[in-house]
Order: C-alpha cells, then sequence, then structure tokens
C-alpha cells in the first residue's frame, strides 16, 4: 500500500458465502458498519458482505492529511487485499456518494451499483461553496453542544420524519451516532461532505453499468434526484419505497432488501 494511504485506518469485517457475488456495504452520515447488519443478516446471507466503517465512523480513522482520490485508493487497496477484485457497491447516502466516485476511479473493479437516497454532487461551484459553509456551521453546532444533543436534533430534521416514530428504532440510532468522534465526523464532512466532492453528473451519459436508485417515496428531494438520474444513466432503474423517507433502509428492511435482490438477480448475477 502506498505510505501516503496508509494513515487510513479501515475497520472491515466480511459476512456470508465469500464464493458468491460480492457487496460492499457503505452506511451514511454518522452511521456503522453495524446499519446493515439486520438486513444482511436476515436477507444477504447467500452473498458475500463486505461490511465497513467510513472514514471518521465507528472503527475506521481518518488523518487531516487526506484527499478523497487517497482514500478511495486506499478503499480499492483495503478489499483486494481483502481478495475481491470485483465488488458492488450498495450506498447510502454519504457512502452513496463515496459508490459514486469508486466507481468513476475504478469503473473495472465495478460491474453494477445500488444507491440509496444519494447524489453524485452537487453541479456547480456555487453550491458546493455554499454547501462547505454550511457543513462547517453544521460542525461547530456539533462542538458548541456534544454530540448527544447533536444527535437527538439531527433526527428531528423532516428528512427523519417517519424514523420518529418508531422510538426503538429512534433509540438504537441515537445509541450508536453517540460512539463517533465528533472531530473524525468533521474530518469526513471535510472530506466527504456534498461540498467537498466534485460534481460528477456531466460523465454518467458514458456509465455503461446496471445500476439501482432507491428512494423513499415521503423524501421528495431524492425522489427528485433519482428521477433526473434515470434520465441520464443509460442502464437505470428507479425503485420507490412507500412510506420511506431518506433513511428507509433502516425502517423498511425486508422491501429494500427484496428490491435489492431483484436488482442482483436480474441484472448482476453472473456478469
Amino acid at each position: 500500500m502506498n505510505p501516503e494511504q496508509s494513515s487510513f485506518k479501515w475497520h472491515l469485517e466480511v459476512v456470508g458465502k465469500t464464493d458468491n457475488t460480492p457487496l460492499l456495504w457503505l452506511h451514511g452520515f454518522m452511521g456503522s458498519a453495524l446499519d446493515w447488519l439486520p438486513m444482511v443478516e436476515t436477507h444477504f446471507t447467500d452473498f458475500c458482505n463486505i461490511l465497513i466503517d467510513l472514514p471518521g465512523h465507528g472503527k475506521s480513522q481518518l488523518s487531516e492529511s487526506n484527499d478523497y482520490l487517497r482514500l478511495l485508493d486506499s478503499l480499492m487497496d483495503k478489499v483486494t487485499m481483502a481478495g475481491f477484485e470485483r465488488i458492488i457497491p450498495i450506498g447510502y447516502s454519504m457512502g452513496g456518494r463515496l459508490a459514486f466516485h469508486l466507481r468513476e476511479r475504478y469503473s473495472d473493479h465495478i460491474p453494477g451499483m445500488v444507491l440509496i437516497s444519494s447524489t453524485p454532487g452537487l453541479k456547480t461551484r456555487t453550491d458546493r461553496q455554499q454547501r462547505r459553509i454550511a457543513d462547517t456551521e453544521l460542525m461547530n453546532k456539533l462542538d458548541q453542544t456534544g454530540i448527544e444533543t447533536f444527535v437527538k436534533e439531527w433526527y428531528k430534521l423532516p428528512l427523519f420524519h417517519s424514523i420518529q416514530q418508531d422510538q426503538k428504532l429512534l433509540d438504537s440510532l441515537h445509541k450508536s451516532r453517540l460512539m463517533n468522534k465528533p472531530f473524525q465526523l468533521r474530518r469526513a464532512i471535510d472530506l466527504l461532505g456534498n461540498g467537498a466532492l466534485p460534481s460528477l453528473w456531466e460523465n454518467l451519459p458514458e456509465w455503461q453499468l446496471p445500476i439501482l436508485l432507491l428512494s423513499g417515496s415521503e423524501d421528495a428531494k431524492y425522489c427528485e434526484i433519482n428521477q433526473e438520474l434515470a434520465v441520464l444513466l443509460p442502464r437505470c432503474e428507479h425503485a420507490i419505497i412507500e412510506g420511506g423517507d431518506h433513511a428507509f433502509h433502516l425502517e423498511k428492511p425486508l422491501e429494500t432488501a427484496l428490491l435489492i435482490r431483484h436488482f442482483l438477480r436480474e441484472s448482476i448475477e453472473g456478469v
């Protein structure tokens, strides 16, 4: 591994059958690989599931002196060293953004993708600059209030309206998110935030690989984004989970798993 990439300390686990299609599960902001376990252990035991904590989250640490290209190289090094040359990323939100850029850099290694409530970036430089300012303010708020208050306020956002009605899930998310370190989350936002990464929108018409886009019916913003993506991507399917919001995969794992499995069976297996 390149010494410049060694400062990324990845936490990776493999669950399931290692001789089947490798699925790389990429969680969202403040999450961890544990977010996927209930769905993976119930619905994907016949696949090879690569569960990884994103940099700055869970047990994966992130130093200050890195850029996103080194991150992508380091992640692919980690995956190939674990014995996997071709992978199917399944990315939610921040993890989906990472999946977009991983495919852009390593197209030969990625024959298909599943993207949950995600985007290939903000289209204009002005939008990205404004988002970086907003993200800095968000991280300043985290420092000021402390992570416990920050997490409680995070899940009061309209994006998570339906999660707010599920007290058991909400309590579980609160508990798991408190495991993160604020300074690591800041570094993650600086590197992988929606304002930090370049836009890939112009490249999408050239992407000749099967892609499944998933969004929740209550998440109007990402339904609209996915509808636009479905026009640009040549081999794309867009499915909507009824009654779900931004993090519908946590609320409706069965419905999410059925759509992903159907996509893998019809579009990926044997590729």
